[in-house]
């Protein structure tokens, strides 16, 4: 956060340029530098050491020297940090290694398919590919092995240990949903399903390049439509602060105002800025709302020369005046968010339950939010350190845990295959008040 704007994920589509280079081109004292500057970094800037007392980071450090040493190449060498630094359990301290070797070694299969983990199976949740569709791929299919391994075992070795995650629901999520398929685009993930009536089938899964950074915020940032009861339902994708963000909220408001209630959908939401979470939530009250109080490490180096404990910068929240200017809606709200109401969207959520204006409803969100240092490591990897700790104004802490919503709704293999969103349901129903 730069004073009251929270800065999340969406600053890498600006802020580095990939630099090319060969597979093999960085030197031993090149990658021994690369370590030793994010242990160094995140030793004074890192916001969250509290949540980690298990961990010995300079311990890590000295561990982590030789494997280093050891890779190969320059993808063995980044994925080895990408090791060291998801230590630090922390969604928005991470390493995105350079766009060249991600394009050939790292592609996604969330183009093909969508999965994720469910009444502790892991689930097909969509089907996007028209190959596989035909090929009779249905979503509610379980999937068993990928490449003849055991999912969860291959999940356990091939893909958690990379996650950067704050929380249990937010690793789940990327471990069985987002990046379990990831790899190689020159191979296919061999995945084994067992369909409706029990049978098993294979099906090859051909990964396509993908930049996180650069498409995750892309599509309409908000859809809107009325349902029945004249109930408004608005799903905001991301809070990014672009010129067609206010535009497009405002055009959509007008219908908002002529609805008897409203649900604000922020599933599937990885945030954006603040200010734009402020921009949404200041038409839903005619009342001030606080923002969340924050602190950040602050180091004197005499104070460690006195043995004295860590310093923190601690700044509380402001108040947030509602529109005056324009109407007002005042009519019921309730907001549905889960594991994968990410950075901007979980502001979006502390704000809402702030406001005291009405129900959060689904699953406890992802945990992570805050305010990256960036930087660049030699062949042009990035670097976020999250080095700020935001807290609800009064005091509770939501990073590392999670909002947790006022109405529960887990989700079944059964709402899977049927298409049944059980959240909307909820949200519907308390709406009506039926």
């Amino acid at each position: 956060m730069k004073k009251t704007v929270s800065i999340t994920l969406i600053v890498l589509l600006f802020s580095f340029q990939a630099i090319a280079q060969d597979v093999n081109g960085l030197s031993t004292e090149g990658k021994i530098y690369g370590l030793s500057k994010i242990w160094k970094e995140a030793s004074y800037n890192f916001a969250f050491f509290d949540q980690i007392p298990d961990v010995n980071w300079d311990s890590c450090y000295q561990a982590f020297i030789p494997q280093v040493m050891a890779t190969k190449s320059d993808w063995e060498y980044y994925l080895v940090l990408e090791k060291f630094f998801a230590l630090l359990k922390d969604g928005h301290t991470r390493i995105f290694p350079p766009a060249e070797l991600r394009n050939k070694y790292y592609g996604t299969a969330t183009k093909q398919i969508k999965t994720r983990l469910i009444e502790d199976k892991v689930i097909i949740t969509e089907v996007l590919d028209n190959a596989l569709a035909e090929a009779g791929v249905r979503k509610g299919m379980e999937i068993l092995t990928i490449n003849s391994i055991d999912v969860n075992e291959y999940a356990k070795k091939y893909v958690s240990p990379y996650m950067f995650a704050s929380t249990p629901q937010d690793l789940e999520l990327q471990t069985f949903g987002h990046f379990l398929l990831s790899g190689s685009v020159t191979e296919p993930a061999i995945i084994k399903v067992r369909d409706f009536d029990g049978k098993t089938r294979t099906h090859s899964i051909y990964r396509q390049p993908w930049l996180m950074e650069a498409e995750v915020f892309q599509g309409e940032p908000m859809v809107f439509k009325i349902l029945s009861n004249n109930i408004g339902y608005l799903k905001i994708n991301n809070f990014v602060d672009t010129k067609d963000f206010r535009p497009k909220f405002d055009s959509i408001y007008t219908k908002i105002l002529a609805t008897d209630g409203l649900i604000i959908d922020v599933r599937e939401n990885f945030g954006g800025a603040t200010q734009i979470t402020y921009y949404v939530l200041k038409h839903l009250s005619k009342e001030k709302f606080k923002t969340v109080n924050w602190k950040s490490p602050m180091y004197v180096a005499a104070n460690k020369a006195w043995g004295m404990n860590k310093d923190w910068l601690e700044v509380e929240g402001k108040e947030i005046e509602p529109f005056k200017d324009r109407a007002i809606y005042t009519k019921p709200v309730n907001v549905i968010a889960d594991e994968s109401s990410f950075s901007g969207a979980e502001d979006f959520c502390v704000g809402f339950k702030t406001m005291k204006r009405g129900k959060l409803v689904g699953r406890k969100t992802a945990g992570s939010t805050g305010s990256p240092l960036m930087f660049n490591l030699p062949g042009g990897a990035s670097v976020l350190i999250c080095t700020k700790k935001d807290m609800f104004p009064d005091g509770t802490e939501f990073v590392g845990y999670g909002i947790a919503p006022d109405i529960e709704v887990g989700v079944t293999i059964e709402d899977i295959r049927n298409g049944n969103d059980g959240a909307l349901n909820a949200a519907i129903k308390d709406l009506s008040g039926k």
